[in-house]
C-alpha cells in the first residue's frame, strides 16, 4: 500500500475509534453529572444550612427569649431558608421575629410534627387547622429529609426549645433548569473537544508508525544513510530502537561487502593488467627471439650450401656465435625476470651499504669503461645503508652503469653519486653526451622498449635491461627515475628512509 493510502487509513481508523471512545465516555460523564448535581446541591446546602443553624443557636443561647426575633431574621435572610422555633411543649413559640414562623390562630393550639417522607417532595412548612373555627388545632407538618432540629436554650427559660429550618428548594430547582438549558452548549463542546483529542492521538500513535513504515520502504531498497531516532518508552520506540540497530548492522555488512568486492575487483584488475603485461611481453620476447634465429639460421645455411660470401665460414662463425650469444642473454634476462614475477626472487631481506655495493660493481664494470674510453667520476657516501637483497640490488645497479657506458659515446664521463638525499639512501647514475627524446622518458622502463637512434639493435642491447631495474626497484620500495640533464641523461633510484 503506498505511504499516502497507509497514512489516511490507518490515521481515519485510530480517528474514529478514539472519537467514539471519547463521545461514549462524555456522555456517561454528562449523564452523571445531570444525575448526581441535583443530590450533590442539596447535599451541599443542608449542610451549609445546618452549620448555620448551630451558630445562631450558639448565639441564642445567650440572649433572652424576648430577644431572639432580630436574631432569626437576620439569620433567615442571610440563609434564605425558613425558620420556627418550638417550645418544650411541641408548640410554635410566638415571638417578635417578622420572618420566622409564629402561631397562625391565636385561639387554636398548633403542634409541629415531622413526616416520613423523603427531601424530594419539595414541601417546606406546611400547616392545617383541625376541627371548628373555635379552639381548632392546627397541624404543621416537615418533610423529615428536608427539616434541620437545632436544639436552643435561652438564658431567661428553662427547658429546650427546638429550631426548625427547612431550605427552600426553588433554589436547586433552578440550578437544575440552568443544567438542562446549557447541556446542547454543553454536548457541542464535548464534540469539539473529543474532536480535537482524537485527532491529537490519532496523529501522536500513526506518526511514528507511518515513519517507519517509511523506513522499512527504504531498507528494501538497501538505503541505510538515516536512523529513526524514536525516544519513546512503548513498543514503537522499541521498534524503531530495534531498525536503528538493524540498519547499522546491515550497514556495517553492506559495506564490508562492498569493500571485500571492491577487493575482489581490484585484484581481479590487477591480474587482468598482468595479463596483458604477460601477453605483451611474451610478444615482444617471440618478436625478440625471432630476428637473431632468422639471421642465424640464414648465416647457418649459406655457410652450408657455400653461397656467396659465406664461404668464408669463420668469419661467419662467429658471427653466429655472437648472435646465439644475444640470444642466451636474452633468454637469461627472461628467466630473471620470470622468477622475479614468481615470487622465488627477492626473498632476501638484509640490510647493507650501498656505496660499498656500488663500489663492487663499478669495480666490475671497469673495463668497460676503459675499453669505451669513458672516464668515471664517483662520489659515494660511506654507510648509506638499505635493506634489501644483495644480488638482487648489484644486478640493478649493474644494469644502470652498462645502460650509462653503452649508450654514451666515446670520451664521456660517467658520474656515479650515492648518498643521503633529504634524509633518504639515494644513488643517481649520469652519462653524458648522450639526449632523449622527451616522449620517449616515461616509456624507457618498459620491456622491450627502445629509442630510435639512440637505443638501436647495434649496441647489443636486449630492451629488458631498464624493465628490470625497474622491477627489483619495486620489489624494494624504491623509486626510479630517468630524466635529461644539461650534459646529458641521469638515472635516480631513491629508497624508503
Amino acid at each position: 500500500m503506498p505511504r499516502r493510502k497507509l497514512t489516511e487509513s490507518l490515521t481515519a481508523r485510530i480517528f474514529l475509534l478514539t472519537l467514539l471512545i471519547l463521545l461514549g465516555a462524555g456522555a456517561v460523564t454528562f449523564g452523571l453529572i445531570a444525575w448526581a448535581t441535583p443530590l450533590t446541591y442539596t447535599a451541599v446546602v443542608n449542610d451549609d444550612l445546618a452549620r448555620q443553624a448551630d451558630a445562631l443557636a450558639e448565639r441564642l443561647a445567650g440572649t433572652a427569649f424576648e430577644d431572639c426575633g432580630p436574631l432569626l431574621d437576620e439569620f433567615i435572610r442571610a440563609s434564605g431558608a425558613a425558620a420556627m422555633l418550638v417550645g418544650p411543649d411541641g408548640q410554635i413559640a410566638g415571638t417578635d421575629s417578622q420572618l420566622a414562623a409564629q402561631p397562625v390562630y391565636e385561639d387554636a393550639s398548633t403542634a409541629v410534627t415531622v413526616s416520613g417522607g423523603g427531601a424530594g417532595d419539595g414541601s417546606s412548612l406546611t400547616w392545617e387547622r383541625d376541627g371548628a373555627a373555635d379552639g381548632g388545632a392546627v397541624t404543621v407538618t416537615l418533610s423529615e429529609g428536608a427539616a434541620i432540629t437545632a436544639e436552643v436554650r435561652f438564658a431567661d427559660r428553662e427547658g429546650a426549645y427546638s429550631l426548625l429550618v427547612t431550605p427552600r428548594m426553588e433554589a436547586e430547582n433552578l440550578a437544575v433548569r440552568a443544567l438542562a438549558q446549557m447541556a446542547p452548549w454543553l454536548l457541542l463542546a464535548l464534540l469539539a473537544f473529543s474532536l480535537l483529542c482524537a485527532l491529537a492521538y490519532s496523529r501522536y500513535i500513526t506518526r511514528p508508525i507511518v515513519r517507519l513504515s517509511g523506513i522499512a520502504g527504504r531498507m528494501a531498497e538497501l538505503d541505510f544513510g538515516w536512523e529513526c531516532g524514536e525516544r519513546r518508552r512503548d513498543e514503537i520506540g522499541k521498534l524503531g530502537r530495534s531498525l536503528d540497530e538493524m540498519a547499522r548492522r546491515l550497514s556495517a555488512a553492506l559495506a564490508g561487502l562492498e569493500a571485500a568486492n571492491l577487493a575482489l575487483r581490484g585484484e581481479v584488475e590487477r591480474e587482468r593488467k598482468l595479463d596483458r603485461r604477460r601477453a605483451a611481453f611474451f610478444s615482444a620476447a617471440s618478436h625478440e627471439l625471432k630476428t637473431p634465429v632468422t639471421i642465424l639460421k640464414g648465416q647457418l645455411a649459406g655457410m652450408l650450401e657455400g653461397v656467396g660470401v659465406y664461404r668464408d665460414r669463420d668469419k661467419y662463425l662467429l658471427r653466429s656465435l655472437q648472435t646465439v650469444g644475444r640470444m642466451e642473454g636474452l633468454i637469461r634476462e627472461m628467466l630473471a625476470l620470470s622468477r622475479m614475477e614468481a615470487g622465488s626472487a627477492a626473498a632476501r631481506r638484509e640490510p647493507l651499504d650501498l656505496s660499498a655495493l656500488v663500489e663492487r660493481q663499478l669495480a666490475l664494470d671497469a673495463g668497460l669503461l676503459e675499453q669505451r674510453g669513458q672516464r668515471l667520476v664517483k662520489e659515494l657516501a660511506p654507510g648509506t645503508a638499505v635493506t634489501g637483497d644483495p644480488s638482487l640490488l648489484g644486478r640493478a645497479v649493474g644494469n644502470l652503469l652498462s645502460n650509462a657506458s653503452l649508450y654514451s659515446p666515446a670520451g664521456a664521463e660517467i658520474r656515479v653519486w650515492c648518498g643521503l638525499r633529504e634524509g633518504r639512501p639515494a644513488l643517481t647514475v649520469e652519462n653524458t653526451g648522450a639526449r632523449i627524446r622527451e616522449e620517449a622518458l616515461p616509456h624507457l622502463f618498459e620491456a622491450f622498449y627502445r629509442e630510435d637512434g639512440s637505443r638501436s639493435r647495434a649496441t647489443g642491447g636486449s630492451g629488458l635491461g631498464l624493465y628490470l631495474v625497474k622491477m627489483i626497484l619495486d620489489r624494494h620500495g624504491a623509486e626510479c627515475t630517468i630524466e635529461n640533464t644539461a650534459d646529458g641523461v641521469r638515472a635516480a633510484a631513491v629508497f624508503p628512509a
